[in-house]
């Protein structure tokens, strides 16, 4: 079991770039890539997310000599919960989870009465698009790093979809959102054009691929030896002045036991609602009265499996960060948030579900799941 560490986390990177770049942000910075920043002084940075590249998969999966490996300057913690939708908003924003209330990919609005994917604004159970403006983008609006750069430095989004992420971004970049050369075109020609600038990218692998195949499989393998050999090959062809970064918003698992609590009757009966936020980090909302009998079921059925975290523990102990809370992050998260520490994960089976299989799965306590690396390295073309 590992608890984020905020004071060496991705929050740092953003702190520490946004700091060469004139801003302060709320974080400490990272004094190891303060320093190549120092050195470099470089007028292009290229801040680049591969999604759920893990510092333990990446060792796991790649040799010694790697270029991903040879370029690791250390591992960080992840934000918590370890999910995209918690920790891009905090790449991107320099906030924590407390601070932005993004906290995971289903939250329950009160406002319209539903459980909703934030980032495509959907019914989390249906699968049907919510017939509104984005609750999660109306209520939680986020000051991005570009908002706070304008005027300092030429600020470049690569993207491979529209998102909530590029607002206040000078220019906004699309590309082939499968096709990592695609992507590395869209940066070598960002940043071959003159001026100083920031070019952030977010990237869906190896991730999406974790999630249909595992951590372990072949196709996982090919991915991450892939991405290696095209980041090594975007190196060389950056200019000299120009330094890439590349991290993780988290690292992945196999989740191989799935518990449904609407099939356990000792502990639906004392749900209120379904679970929210994510499988791997569950809130739960029980009925007045049923606190001791549902901590007496959860630990019956899930044992070891997952840490069962009171609401007041959550905000007390900073697991999701320090700061201002979010005024949304307290109906968010519910009597109890349940983090992963094992091989599980919780799904509640409604009337209306659409079934669906994730293997690799995120957003728990667990080393894989929380350590991410930063990986630096200088255009030599």
């Amino acid at each position: 079991m590992r608890f984020p560490d905020y004071d060496r986390s991705s929050l740092s990177i953003t702190a520490s770039v946004m700091n060469y770049f004139g801003v302060k942000m709320g974080y400490p910075c990272l004094p190891e890539l303060d320093g190549a920043l120092k050195d470099a002084a470089p007028r292009v940075v290229i801040l680049m997310v591969l999604d759920g590249m893990g510092e333990n998969l990446l060792r796991r999966r790649l040799p010694e000599n790697s270029f991903f490996r040879t370029h690791d300057v250390c591992p960080l913690s992840a934000v918590f919960p370890s999910t995209t939708t918690a920790a891009t908003t905090s790449i991107w924003s320099g906030l924590s989870p407390l601070e932005h209330g993004w906290l995971g990919w289903s939250l329950y609005f009160k406002e319209c009465g539903r459980q909703i994917d934030t980032f495509l604004n959907r019914d989390s159970h249906t699968g049907e698009a919510y017939p509104g403006p984005s609750p999660a983008e109306t209520l939680m609006p986020v000051p991005s790093g570009f908002v706070r750069l304008n005027g300092k430095v030429e600020t470049h989004a690569v993207f491979p979809f529209p998102s909530y992420s590029t607002n206040g971004a000078d220019f906004v970049h699309t590309y082939d959102g499968r096709d990592f050369a695609d992507c590395a075109r869209v940066v070598r020609e960002v940043s071959a054009e003159p001026g100083r600038k920031l070019v952030c990218v977010y990237f869906s692998e190896p991730d999406h691929t974790m999630h249909e195949t595992g951590v372990a499989s072949e196709r996982t393998q090919q991915n991450f030896d892939s991405l290696n050999a095209q980041a090594e090959a975007l190196a060389k062809a950056l200019p000299r002045d120009a330094l890439m970064l590349i991290t993780a918003d988290h690292g992945l698992v196999d989740a191989t036991e799935r518990i449904d609590l609407a099939q356990i009757p000792q502990l639906n009966e004392c749900l209120l609602m379904p679970p929210s936020i994510e499988a791997r980090a569950a809130s739960l909302f029980v009925k007045p009265g049923r606190k001791l009998q549902f901590e007496r079921e959860f630990k019956a059925v899930c044992g070891d499996e997952f840490v069962l975290i009171p609401h007041e523990e959550v905000f007390s102990s900073h697991l999701l960060g320090r700061g201002t809370p979010h005024p949304k992050c307290e109906d968010f998260v519910g009597d109890y948030l349940a983090c992963a520490v094992g091989k599980s994960y919780l799904r509640y089976t409604t009337l209306a579900t659409k079934p669906f299989t994730l293997i690799g799965q995120h957003a728990g306590l667990t080393d894989d799941e929380m350590l991410v690396p930063l990986i630096l390295a200088r255009g030599e073309a």
